[in-house]
């Protein structure tokens, strides 16, 4: 959340508005590179859990369904998660970024 800098109730005078654009956009990579680096790891650990899985696949210690099951699971959550945070980031900080365009 942006705030006025003295910390008061009082509305932001126009000459802030440059310095929360910046702000927002700021905030857009910040987020942007978080997701980023949380989708890399959980891909990582989804491909190895995969891997796990068919390597206790061939070694006859679980069957096909576990294996699937496990990969599903873990793709599913990965997807499902990251793309819903990102989406209402996204939409969040577009909607910003929209009413400072409008008050300029």
């Amino acid at each position: 959340m942006l705030l006025n800098k003295s910390n008061t109730n009082q509305p932001f005078r126009s000459d802030d508005y440059p310095e929360m654009k910046r702000d927002v956009i700021q905030e857009r990579l910040r987020q942007a590179k978080f997701i980023f680096n949380v989708t890399l790891g959980l891909t990582i650990v989804s491909a190895s859990i995969s891997i796990l899985g068919i390597g206790l696949l061939f070694s006859g210690k679980v069957t096909e369904g576990s294996v699937a099951t496990a990969g599903g699971l873990t793709s599913n959550i990965v997807s499902v998660g990251l793309l819903k945070f990102t989406k209402e980031t996204n939409d969040r900080l577009d909607r910003l970024a929209k009413e400072f365009k409008d008050d300029d």
